[in-house]
């Protein structure tokens, strides 16, 4: 739900996806053209996203401000979708049949 609010796109209740959105694109030449389709996606099972930290300092959020990590100049990231399932209270009619 709290993708969807951001601007994400709504997810199956079962999938294991890992969905992500970019909210501020930090590129090295101001003039270079941003797809679209990096904004908001998936990383799937078996995939993993690369990251590389461009800016002197800096820090990643992981579910909004609950886990942070300062990050330094040519800290990379790896992003996988293989952490344990969250425990989701739904109600009985929103559960898939």
């Amino acid at each position: 739900a709290a993708m969807a609010a951001a601007g994400g796109q709504p997810m199956d209740l079962m999938s294991k996806d890992l969905q992500y959105l970019i909210r501020e694109h930090m590129m090295e030449n101001s003039n270079e053209e941003i797809d679209g389709d990096v904004n908001n996606a998936m990383v799937h099972s078996g995939q993993k996203m690369h990251l590389r930290w461009n800016s002197q300092k800096g820090r990643i959020f992981i579910d909004g401000s609950h886990l942070t990590h300062n990050l330094e100049l040519g800290d990379e990231i790896l992003i996988d979708n293989e952490a344990p399932p969250l425990q989701m209270f739904v109600p009985k009619h929103r559960m898939p049949k």
